[in-house]
């Protein structure tokens, strides 16, 4: 116990020691075992992804292309292991590079790789349609890996609901958050998340009394489990606000207006997108009214 709060109450190591000390060990790997060694490939991928972790893409790619070489000569092009270490270098890449790592990856027998892969890319695709592709994909990877009732499949879920069209969306958030009632509990945050974007979906489809049930009951949730003040519940009540103005409850839509305002502006500052996007749909709320 006493050194357990000896480390706990150490000052933390300093980044550029422990860059160095990456570094020489992937030195020294080379140098016993040879630049095509499985052990030379962990050393480089440990060093790859303390950089990444550091914020040092450009570096990290280099060790990362380097883990991938040997895995490739070690264990061959598509294992699991290679497979991995690319969807690491994909991770700190831009561009088209990027983008050719990541359909690599999303070849990948391991079903935790494939699906990273196939969720980077549908958050990256050019259009609504290609991103749904490769949502559905994921799905179906995550669905045959873990079950169809578990937690990572309405992550999936939620995903590919912002996608399709409304009802396609509701059906999909619907099944989503019976599942993490079922896996999380029904008074889980992320269980509201799911509650939340469900709201949203319903609002902007005119169903307005399910969305602001639905709305209301996440707000409360994450009130219970984050706090007030936190940014989720300014994402509740402006969906809140919204419908409560379309129903004619304009007082009351008011109030949740303000509320996004004062959460976001607490959390964010003054100038942030997120706040500046609140205010300004106050200000033309106001200007309706």
């Amino acid at each position: 116990m006493l050194i357990v709060l000896l480390l706990a109450f150490s000052p933390q190591p300093d980044p550029a020691m422990l860059r160095r000390i990456f570094e020489d060990a992937l030195a020294r790997r080379e140098k016993q075992y040879g630049t095509l060694d499985a052990r030379t490939a962990q050393a480089a991928r440990d060093l790859g992804m303390f950089l990444a972790r550091e914020g040092d893409a450009t570096a990290a790619r280099t060790a990362l292309t380097e883990a991938v070489k040997v895995d490739e000569a070690v264990f061959g092009p598509t294992a699991s292991q290679t497979m991995a270490d690319v969807a690491g270098l994909a991770a700190v890449s831009k561009g088209a590079e990027a983008r050719a790592l990541w359909v690599r990856a999303s070849e990948a027998a391991d079903a935790g790789v494939a699906v990273r892969a196939l969720m980077t890319l549908g958050g990256s695709a050019a259009n609504r349609p290609e991103a749904a592709g490769l949502y559905r994909k994921a799905l179906a990877r995550q669905e045959a890996s873990t079950g169809e009732g578990s937690e990572p499949v309405s992550v999936v879920l939620n995903e590919l609901a912002t996608v399709v069209d409304a009802k396609e969306g509701i059906a999909l958030l619907e099944r989503a958050l019976a599942i993490d009632r079922g896996v999380l509990g029904p008074r889980h945050p992320q269980t509201a998340t799911t509650e939340v974007n469900l709201a949203g979906k319903l609002v902007n489809a005119g169903r307005w009394d399910e969305g602001l049930a639905a709305g209301a009951d996440a707000l409360a949730i994450f009130g219970e489990t984050l706090g007030y003040e936190h940014p989720r519940c300014a994402v509740a009540a402006s969906i809140l606000a919204y419908a409560l103005e379309k129903k004619g409850e304009t007082a009351r839509a008011e109030k949740m207006y303000r509320m996004a305002v004062a959460i976001d502006e607490a959390a964010y500052g003054p100038k942030h997108p997120q706040t500046v996007a609140d205010q300004k749909a106050l200000g033309e709320f106001l200007k309706r009214r």
